[in-house]
């Protein structure tokens, strides 16, 4: 047999398998409506299948579960941010957006001739309970795939991580794809539904963690360049984000000194919370917490000015909670409500990386619950109150508060 149609028919059977695979990195994100709207991502690129021609996407088939009819809609690709490469950038970044959709329906989409997957949009009203799940702090590990999993298993409606995703520091690109094949394979509810990602930035998504004196917002978004590849579109504005659910849930995502100054986002925390008091379920996230577990008080510059800047504000509020993260542990603590009212700070974020003591005395005598664990919030929203479920590496319940409506 000729060699040349050997080498021919096995580089043919090769592309056919590519073809047919799923994007490794494959995820869901909002940059809008979480009713309304939904974004795929993927990269491309070595390992990942081949770049897209300059110009060109990728034909992305999509429906309503139960339309008999797929329409057709072409992603878009931009270069993806590979700062130790001398020349062109190695990856691509795919993208397809959806508007106008329906609120609570599921859709099935399918890139190229790869296997269908689904997602679902939120509901603009809570019918009978609304869940996510939430943690921060992951890395490319084991038990940060299994700690995804278990999220996944809870059939929330997103995953919210409140920074340290990956660990690249900005710089380190193969770690961040890594994330993303880990991500991808893991964030799968029990129907195989691909469950949506809410990004909040933490130190180690910023070349030199947090900002820089006298840096502008430009300057300092080109120190996070993937995590503003991929989540700009939601992060457009030098301010933080609010995540409005229909009229029942408000997530506010603020940045604890990473790219924006601490004090620049008080005001907007201030007008935001006002603005919103007739939502019945408003969290607040951030990445270093205002009441560390494994730091003290005052080691940290960052933790003072939070706990400053923005504890008392909530306390005025009628916040529901709090969720900080970058110490690596189980923490729970109830605020000591010198601004009104004492809130519960859920932390501090061990989504897989390796948990660490309780050793702050100042927040020890404010702890509700501690456990030296990898953890997962699991928060399960109904007409009449809330729960939050801490769970553990088993699935396991480590810590569990109750709200109602009358107590917020």
């Amino acid at each position: 047999m000729d060699r040349s149609f050997v080498i021919f028919g096995f580089l043919l059977l090769c592309g056919l398998g590519q073809a047919e695979e799923v994007p490794k990195t494959l995820h869901l994100t909002w940059e809008g409506d979480p009713c309304t709207t939904m974004t795929a991502q993927w990269l491309r690129g070595p390992g990942l299948g081949d770049r897209p021609e300059k110009g060109k996407g990728e034909e992305v088939r999509w429906k309503k579960a139960g339309d008999p009819t797929w329409q057709v809609v072409t992603s878009r690709s931009t270069d993806f941010p590979d700062p130790k490469k001398m020349g062109m950038p190695r990856w691509s970044l795919s993208r397809v957006r959806w508007e106008g959709l329906e609120a609570a329906k599921e859709y099935s989409f399918q890139v190229g001739d790869s296997p269908e997957q689904k997602f679902v949009t939120a509901p603009n009203r809570i019918e009978s309970v609304v869940k996510f799940a939430e943690g921060g702090d992951v890395d490319v590990l084991e038990a940060s795939a299994n700690m995804i999993r278990v999220a996944a298993r809870q059939n929330p409606l997103f995953i919210s991580v409140g920074g340290d995703l990956a660990y690249g520091d900005g710089q380190d690109v193969v770690r961040e794809i890594a994330f993303w094949e880990q991500w991808s394979a893991a964030a799968r509810a029990p129907d195989g539904r691909v469950v949506p990602f809410v990004a909040g930035i933490g130190n180690h998504e910023v070349k030199g963690g947090y900002v820089q004196e006298g840096a502008s917002f430009d300057q300092m978004r080109e120190r996070a360049p993937f995590f503003y590849a991929l989540f700009g579109g939601l992060y457009r504005k030098a301010e933080p984000v609010a995540l409005d659910f229909g009229n029942y849930l408000t997530l506010l995502l603020m940045d604890s000194g990473h790219v924006l100054p601490i004090p620049s986002q008080t005001q907007w925390l201030k007008r935001n919370l006002e603005t919103r008091k007739s939502i019945p379920w408003v969290f607040a996230s951030w990445h270093v917490p205002s009441f560390p577990s494994f730091r003290s008080w005052k080691e940290q510059k960052e933790i003072v000015q939070t706990r400053t800047e923005w504890v008392p504000v909530l306390e005025a509020s009628q916040v529901t909670a709090v969720f900080n993260h970058h110490e690596h542990n189980l923490q729970r603590v109830e605020s000591e409500g010198k601004g009104g009212r004492k809130i519960n700070f859920f932390g501090n974020g061990a989504l897989g990386v390796e948990a660490r003591p309780q050793q702050c005395p100042e927040s020890k005598r404010l702890m509700k619950a501690f456990s030296q664990s990898d953890y997962v919030n699991v928060v399960e929203l109904r007409g009449e109150g809330a729960t939050v479920h801490s769970l553990g590496p088993k699935g396991e319940e480590l810590d569990r508060v109750e709200f109602s409506m009358t107590l917020k």
